[in-house]
C-alpha cells in the first residue's frame, strides 16, 4: 500500500510545483512586453510614420500612450492626444492617409506598405 502512495504523492507534488511556477505575476510581465513603459515628447516626423493604435491603461498596461509604427516597422512611443496637440494632429494625419488610400484602392505610392497591414 505504501509503493502506492509514493508515485501518486510524487505526481501531486509535481503538479503543485508546475502551478506555483506560472504565477499570475510572470503571466503580466509578459504582456508589458508589448506596452510603452516610457513615452517621448519629442515630436515625430509625420513622413516617416505609416500607421498607430491606442494603449490604453485598463487593457493591462501601465499608462496611457499611442504607439506609432514606422515604415520601418519601428514603434514609438508617445503621450496620449489629450496631452499633446502634436500626437493629435499627427493622428488625423494619419487617419485622412487612410481613408485616401482606401478610397483610390491603395493604388498610391505612399499607400502600398499601408495596404500590407490593411489586409491582415
Amino acid at each position: 500500500m505504501a509503493s502506492a502512495v509514493i508515485p501518486a504523492l510524487s505526481v501531486i507534488l509535481c503538479a503543485l510545483a508546475l502551478i506555483l511556477h506560472s504565477s499570475p505575476a510572470e503571466a503580466q510581465a509578459d504582456l508589458a512586453l508589448d506596452c510603452c513603459l516610457m513615452v517621448s515628447h519629442k515630436i515625430i516626423p509625420k513622413h516617416i510614420l505609416l500607421t498607430y493604435r491606442k494603449q490604453l491603461k485598463g487593457d493591462g498596461c501601465s499608462r496611457d500612450a499611442v504607439v506609432f509604427m514606422t515604415r520601418r516597422g519601428r514603434n514609438l512611443c508617445a503621450p496620449p492626444a489629450t496631452e499633446e496637440q502634436w500626437v493629435k494632429e499627427t493622428i488625423n494625419f494619419l487617419d485622412k492617409r487612410l481613408k485616401k488610400c482606401i478610397e483610390t484602392k491603395f493604388h498610391d505610392k505612399r499607400c502600398h506598405d499601408l495596404m500590407n497591414l490593411w489586409q491582415q
